[in-house]
């Protein structure tokens, strides 16, 4: 079977994967789901499809967007059909991405009954259905002891030749909880319908608009309400109807709005083949974050120096290797291995590392490292050296801090500095990205290095907008964010991913007369606690170097230059 996006021969058997992609969140894509894309030759894919997971696909995947709205089709259903049975006949493995479970309102079936006429092979893989997953995330469970013990899902808009009479009104009447997916537009309607065949008006209600994401807001009302309340909010598609009395157990359970940085935007400005666990802190917390590229990580213009500093590790000409990320990490694993060594290589030498990202990639290679600083900047690592450490191998970004060699020098060692890798500031940033700066939907951008704050100023053309705050991940970071032109407003005690997510927090719950450290900072814009409204979430409308170069220890963890 191919790897990624490469071509099958043409008599070769293609197949079909009908994947679920969830509800939203991108932590419930199934491990299976990111598997099939990532080895996907055609990738058919809808519109809500979690964010990130189409960028999984391979380099060479032919991606096809087929998103529908309520209003107006990409393709229509049969053309869809014909476009997934093509592919997998001309011998590609095809990914028909779905949001939510293929076979619950997905039009799944269709595509199987299509792909077994064909004779086409298939498996569905089934996702998390925002039926059941979107309530669970407004605090409202779909069946609960003495409250509900059945529940139906139904659609809110019917293949219009059916006629408006076939949900059995009636008969949803009687059901404990009734989950509407795709019922906005018709919730008066519906609601009038379940009333007039004897539900109680008073039946608690909840709309849930963009479920599973820090986007996410809840509307409660009673059912003979709920309309009027979600209209008066202006609720769109996506939305799921909740109704019952499981509804009304939101105001005592509800947990996802109440995060620490719930409903926050936060830019993530990152080397472009870098995504990491910034962004998954940042989710936990119930933030959106924004990775945008601002920088790519090359190779150098020439292996030949590193090579010739491989070949003489091998020949003990080197007392230390130091190494200041985990980019340097696998550049010199690359390397070493392209001349046919392995781990070894670095048998004879002392190995130090910047932090514990560069660290975890060494033991990755099999690799434990014999000097790590307890803080993770290039000035602590070039403090933490020994006297007289000989000749030492630095392995690092072309536009590396200097402090590191300068401190080894003054111990009287001989740093040689390599060339590992470049990094190189991108013309333009990405076009959403500056819609949604533009139009102050973003809240908070989070610098992990000083490369990235050149990178971004780079791209965007300057500071960003007046009203978003920045945070930076360490001193070095912090100089180069005010060099720029910024306002800080957050900067890490620790200088780590998590110090980082840590010091936003700390601006969040900051009271509005406190003046954040290093200046002065416009106050935030406030948020309701959790049940204070009937909406459950608002908002208002719409130089110097670190010596990573591309993202801190790796983009994974620490500040080197800190």
């Amino acid at each position: 079977m191919p790897v990624g996006g490469e071509r099958r021969a043409p008599d070769a058997s293609g197949m079909v994967y009908l994947v679920g992609a969830g509800p939203g969140d991108p932590g419930l894509v199934t491990v299976r789901a990111s598997e099939l894309v990532a080895r996907a030759e055609v990738l058919v894919y809808d519109r809500l499809i979690p964010p990130g997971l189409v960028d999984q696909a391979p380099v060479g995947c032919e991606r096809v967007y087929v998103g529908k709205l309520p209003d107006r089709h990409v393709l229509p259903q049969a053309e869809i059909n014909a476009l997934v049975v093509a592919r997998a006949q001309a011998g590609r493995l095809v990914v028909r991405l779905k949001g939510g479970d293929p076979f619950v309102f997905g039009r799944g079936g269709d595509e199987a009954v299509a792909c077994a006429a064909a004779g086409v092979p298939f498996e569905v893989v089934p996702g998390v259905t925002s039926a059941v997953a979107v309530p669970a995330y407004a605090g409202i469970p779909l069946t609960q002891r003495d409250l509900s013990s059945a529940f139906a899902v139904v659609t809110g808009h019917e293949d219009p030749a059916k006629g408006a009479t076939t949900a059995r009104w009636a008969a949803l009447a009687e059901i404990g909880t009734i989950c509407v997916l795709m019922g906005v537009e018709r919730l008066g309607a519906i609601a009038s319908r379940l009333i007039e065949a004897g539900r109680d008006p008073a039946t608690p209600a909840a709309v849930i608009e963009q479920g599973t994401t820090p986007a996410q807001r809840v509307v409660s009302a009673s059912l003979a309400g709920i309309a009027a309340a979600a209209e008066q909010a202006r609720v769109s598609s996506p939305a799921v109807v909740v109704i019952g009395e499981v509804a009304g157990l939101r105001g005592r359970i509800a947990w996802y709005e109440n995060r620490s940085l719930f409903g926050r935007t936060v830019l993530v400005p990152r080397a472009r083949e870098q995504a990491g666990r910034l962004s998954a802190l940042l989710r936990e917390r119930g933030a959106e974050p924004l990775e945008v590229p601002t920088i790519a990580v090359h190779p150098p213009a020439s292996f030949a120096e590193l090579d010739r500093a491989v070949a003489a590790l091998a020949d003990g000409a080197y007392a230390w290797v130091a190494l200041t990320s985990a980019n340097g990490v696998a550049a010199l694993r690359a390397r070493a291995q392209g001349a046919g060594r392995d781990a070894r290589v670095l048998g004879a030498v002392r190995v130090a590392a910047v932090g514990p990202a560069t660290e975890a990639a060494l033991r990755a290679w099999g690799i434990v490292p014999d000097l790590v600083p307890a803080t993770a900047t290039t000035a602590a690592l070039g403090a933490a050296f020994p006297a007289a450490p000989g000749r030492v191998l630095l392995a690092r970004a072309d536009l590396a801090n200097p402090e590191l060699a300068a401190a080894i020098t003054a111990k009287g060692g001989h740093p040689h500095e390599v060339t590992a890798y470049r990094t190189v500031p991108l013309d333009d940033l990405d076009p959403d990205a500056r819609k949604r700066l533009d139009g102050g939907e973003v809240d908070w951008v989070a610098f992990t290095a000083a490369s990235t704050v050149t990178g971004f100023v780079r791209a965007y053309g300057g500071p960003p907008p007046a009203a978003v705050r920045v945070a930076a991940i360490g001193p070095v970071t912090a100089a180069a964010v005010l060099e720029a032109g910024m306002r800080l407003d957050a900067t890490a005690t620790e200088h780590t991913i998590p110090g980082l997510v840590a010091a936003i927090e700390r601006a969040e719950q900051r009271p509005s007369d406190a003046p954040p450290s290093p200046q002065p900072s416009e106050v935030a814009r406030s948020r309701a606690p959790a049940g204070t409204s009937e909406v459950g979430r608002s908002r208002a409308p719409a130089g110097l170097r670190s010596d990573e170069g591309a993202a801190g220890d790796g983009g994974a963890t620490r500040e080197a230059g800190a």
